[in-house]
């Protein structure tokens, strides 16, 4: 299941000295994850908020350039996995009838996804990851798990 978040706030990484990206969750869950950001990304979304433009296009500005100019739309941004305390994530971009999963960093997928406009996702699987590296026992990490599951996507099996 997808979860849709906003960015809400951005940190610095003491241990790396890296900026972050807070995604909190959309409708009063209260989950957040903190995404790491290159310099630049961060530059270019703190640019964005503050509504400043640049003399040049940054190179995500290229690329939505490019997207719009092919008549596709950044569909969504996904957070989809986090292993070893590296996030993996993808954009998907609709072009006529198709969807088009790209693999990218989660840096790159949250800084077009602002520049576009388009929602932000994190995958149900990466806040449980998340909570079970912060000590969690099994049996809260089952309980939120169970407490996270959307019933109506059961209707989309049949049980033999």
């Amino acid at each position: 299941m997808l979860v849709p978040v906003e960015v809400s706030a951005f940190a610095i990484d003491p241990n790396r000295a890296a900026p972050l990206a807070v995604l909190k969750e959309i409708g009063g869950g209260g989950r957040s994850v903190a995404v790491p950001l290159e310099h630049g990304e961060a530059n270019i979304i703190a640019m964005h908020s503050l509504q400043v433009s640049a003399d040049k296009p940054f190179t995500v500005d290229l690329v939505k350039i490019v997207i719009e100019q092919l008549g596709a739309v950044l569909y969504r941004a996904v957070i989809n996995d986090i292993a070893d305390g590296v996030f993996s994530a993808c954009i998907i971009v609709r072009a006529a009838a198709a969807l088009q999963v790209i693999n990218c960093r989660p840096g790159d997928a949250v800084t077009l996804a602002m520049k576009c406009g388009a929602p932000i996702f994190v995958k149900e699987d990466v806040f449980f990851k998340i909570s079970a590296g912060r000590g969690q026992s099994e049996a809260e990490q089952l309980r939120a798990h169970i407490k996270s599951v959307d019933v109506t996507e059961f209707g989309k099996y049949i049980l033999e």
